[in-house]
């Protein structure tokens, strides 16, 4: 069987490229899949290919069916089909040959997409297990359409009617997942259809995680499918009154059956590679630490209805995964209780009412206007007599964070008092810097303090100072109390810049700190005048054009910066926006007790004196000296003296320096989530309770695309848009020409001597 099954393969493989249509098809399908693939990625600037396995499905849709039309209809139509099943070879070995072999001509395309990956790795360090797991659900995805190709191709002699027919069938099963096709539909239905459909199953491996239920459906799909064509094909040689044929018949829709009840059934089937950085989808040795000694039973209560919208049904399979792997960490220590609050069962409702977790309002467009639909999706984590929750999980990547901080803050009812100074105009925690201070009040106890003249001072509770962004010079005094409270073994997170940000005015306002100042050279470390600009890194902001409408274009003075260590609060960090921020001078710094955090890209630069605040200035003009700036460190007590009687042990406290303040506001929080990952980072490793630290670097956006120069840029697009696409061309343009003298050569050998091309003697 695998002889024959490998003959009809390589045949099938090699027609396609003894033909000039398949050279075309490959070349569209290319040249289309690299144009908005680098539209999109010099936009985002992040080395990655989601854009590429989002538009995917939808150029497949086309491109399939037209590589597919022609596989069995064809024999049908030239009589072709008969002959080769009349030689000893079965109707099983010719349909997997025939699938084989496309298989392999569509893994030739999807090779050619590797091009894209290549020129990220020109200018970045994508994930490569993530692409390793988006190119197998690539696989995955195309051998079902394949497979559905082909069925559509055995129904019909014609090859135009086989295309209009599998492209028909692959868009309903793509568009199954979309809130215009399950317009209507009664929601338990509409996730049932979802569950079946193909998006849902191929977003879920393109995350990074190749999933049993994802690689299940794709099998399914392909088994199902590859039996229904198996089933056309015999019923032109089988008797359709003969029990021949109807038991062919009940085994397919045996298997059919099968498909669709473990498809819509199999929820719990459990079983994952997570091929993510940091293992995003796996529980980390902190969760399985903090669940593993509990002391006592924590009970977890997850409210889901049943009438959920099909597009949070990833999510609702994401979060009963997590909560899964949460019991059997925990054992004995926790109990896991499910609840479908409804009008059918009045006491979940009252149950989630009782845990704080409410009824969320979805809209939904009905059949000819919108409609609004309650549902519940929350969690409720009780101990004791204490409870926490999440009233509603909009997304699934920083739920385990949430849940181990929510249990860690349960079970120890310690908590540990974050301070906030004030009196000098720093970032207020009831307006510009509610954003963070909510978030650290999530496990820290949050409160103002004031060591001016008149104020509290540093109550000695407060283990962790912050100190964000002061517009007035503090005095010798509150020097001395800052300095006390390191030398005691306080920490602090200072945020500050020598200048101040009037974005109504065209330069920046210099804003000496020399109380500060004398602090930070204790360390040997300082925080120079003037700002960062990065060429290649950096945020974006909208402008109004003339006509009213906006447009958006980089802004240098907010960069991007990067990690400039290993460290452990900036281990797996993307990358946070530092709007107008000044740079650290570290030359004088202790290597052994100073660490650089972040910093800019190699294309950073600083810049001193009056410079403009002009998001259309032309930045290029100045670019002069350009280096990593460093931009933030964490600096470790120095040892004290080994004089007699000293231990020489480390004395006083734990200190991380950034040379800007804006970052941590409301204004940059919301839509940045390498800023607040970072900051309460750093306030866990000042606090020396890293636990979490840990969980929350799973958390990895993308990591930038950055090229050393606009060549290197343009060889990664017009070599993929191009120069791939050539190539192809050139081997087709090769092969055909080479067929085609072969086939001269051979019709020329079999003339006798002396005969012309006619026969007829000379």
């Amino acid at each position: 069987m695998t002889r024959n099954v490998s003959a009809i393969a390589g045949r099938e493989f090699r027609s396609f490229f003894d033909q000039a249509t398949a050279y075309i098809l490959l070349v569209v399908f290319l040249v289309a899949n690299f144009f908005f693939y680098f539209r999109t990625i010099f936009v985002t600037a992040e080395a990655t290919l989601r854009p590429m396995f989002e538009l995917m499905p939808w150029l497949l849709l086309f491109f399939v069916p037209a590589v597919t039309m022609r596989s069995l209809a064809e024999e049908q139509s030239r009589g072709t089909l008969e002959l080769v099943l009349s030689q000893p070879i079965s109707s099983l070995e010719f349909l997997l040959g025939k699938f084989l072999g496309i298989m392999g001509f569509m893994a030739v395309a999807l090779g050619g997409t590797l091009g894209a990956a290549i020129g990220l790795r020109l200018g970045g360090a994508p994930y490569f297990g993530v692409m390793f797991a988006q190119y197998v659900g690539a696989l995955l995805l195309t051998g079902a359409l394949v497979a559905i190709g082909l069925w559509a191709s055995s129904l019909t002699r014609n090859q135009i009617t086989a295309f209009i027919v599998a492209l028909t069938s692959i868009f309903v099963l793509m568009a199954v997942t979309m809130n215009v096709v399950l317009i209507g539909l009664p929601p338990v239905f509409a996730t049932a259809v979802t569950r079946l459909g193909l998006l849902t199953h191929f977003s879920a491996i393109t995350r990074g995680v190749l999933d049993l239920r994802d690689l299940f459906y794709f099998a399914s799909i392909t088994v199902a499918f590859l039996g229904l064509a198996y089933l056309m094909i015999e019923r032109g040689r089988l008797s359709l009154k003969g029990s021949s044929w109807r038991s062919l018949r009940i085994g397919i829709l045996g298997i059919l059956l099968i498909c669709v009840v473990v498809n819509l059934l199999g929820r719990h089937i459990r079983g994952r590679l997570d091929l993510t950085p940091g293992k995003a989808y796996t529980l980390s040795s902190t969760t399985r630490s903090v669940l593993g000694n509990l002391e006592d039973v924590v009970t977890i209560k997850f409210f889901a209805s049943r009438e959920l919208p099909p597009q949070v049904d990833l999510v609702k399979r994401d979060v009963e995964d997590l909560l899964a792997d949460y019991a059997v960490a925990a054992g004995d220590n926790m109990q896991l209780l499910r609840f479908s609050p409804s009008a059918s069962d009045p006491e979940a409702q009252v149950e989630a009412e009782q845990m704080g977790i409410p009824a969320i309002q979805f809209n939904v467009l009905g059949q000819d206007e919108f409609q609004v639909r309650q549902g519940y999706l929350g969690i409720a984590i009780q101990y004791a007599d204490q409870t926490a929750n999440v009233p509603f999980v909009r997304q699934t990547d920083d739920l385990e964070y949430r849940l181990t901080s929510a249990v860690l803050a349960l079970t120890n009812p310690t908590r540990t008092t974050i301070g906030f100074l004030t009196g000098h105009g720093e970032a207020d925690v009831t307006r510009e810097a509610s954003g963070f201070a909510e978030t650290l009040g999530q496990n820290y106890q949050v409160g103002p303090v004031d060591i001016t003249a008149g104020g509290a001072g540093i109550p000695d509770s407060v283990r962790v100072l912050i100190i964000q962004g002061p517009q007035t010079p503090l005095t010798e005094s509150e020097g001395d109390a800052l300095r006390a409270f390191l030398a005691g073994g306080g920490n602090m997170l200072l945020m500050v810049q020598p200048l101040t940000i009037d974005e109504t005015q065209a330069f920046p306002n210099p804003q000496p700190h020399p109380v500060l100042d004398a602090l930070l050279s204790d360390y040997g470390v300082a925080v120079p005048e003037g700002m960062v600009i990065d060429h290649r890194s950096s945020g974006r902001v909208t402008l109004t054009s003339g006509g009213g409408g906006g447009y958006v274009v980089p802004y240098p003075l907010w960069p991007i910066v990067v990690p400039a260590s290993a460290h452990a609060m900036v281990e797996g960090l993307g990358g946070v926006v530092l709007p107008w921020a000044s740079p650290l001078d570290l030359s004088a710094a202790d290597t052994s007790t100073v660490t650089p955090l972040l910093a800019t890209t190699e294309f950073g630069q600083h810049l001193t004196g009056p410079h403009p605040l002009n998001p259309q200035f032309d930045w290029n003009s100045i670019a002069a000296d350009l280096r990593p700036q460093p931009m933030a460190a964490a600096i470790l007590p120095r040892p004290s003296s080994t004089a007699a009687g000293d231990t020489g042990q480390p004395a006083g406290g734990r200190l991380v320096l950034v040379g800007d303040a804006d970052f941590a506001s409301n204004r940059f929080l919301g839509g940045e989530a390498g800023n607040i990952v970072f900051l309460t980072n750093a306030v866990d490793w000042l606090s020396q309770d890293e636990s979490l630290i840990q969980i929350r670097s799973k958390l990895r956006s993308a990591p930038p695309l950055l090229y050393s120069s606009e060549l290197m840029r343009d060889v990664a697009k017009y070599g993929n848009l191009i120069g791939v696409p050539l190539l192809f061309v050139l081997i087709g343009a090769w092969r055909l020409a080479r067929r085609r003298q072969l086939q001269t050569r051979k019709y020329g050998s079999a003339r006798r001597p002396g005969q012309t091309g006619t026969g007829v003697p000379a």
